[in-house]
């Protein structure tokens, strides 16, 4: 009894070794087939929450309201943000 589960666990192996090898590159390939490039910080877009143009983060206007990180594609569009934030 114990002799036939070690040979049914053996077969099992075997064969999940073989899939594993069929299936997946061979070697250090394996890793480069499943993870993806990490993206670039300065290609990375955002939307402007005043106009809705979508800029780049590397050329966008940064400012800090109200403790949050805000991305302007100009001065002008912060500045006036700013302004219908103070009206309401």
């Amino acid at each position: 009894m114990i002799v036939r589960l070690l040979i049914a666990i053996g077969i099992v192996y075997l064969a999940y070794r073989l899939a594993k090898r069929i299936f997946l590159p061979a070697g250090g390939e394996k890793e480069e087939f499943l993870r993806e490039p990490p993206p670039l910080a300065s290609e990375d877009t955002v939307r402007d929450p005043h106009c809705g143009t979508y800029v780049s983060i590397g050329d966008a206007y940064k400012e800090t309201i109200d403790g949050k990180v805000l991305y302007f594609c100009s001065k002008e569009c912060c500045e006036t943000y700013r302004k219908k934030r103070d009206i309401r």
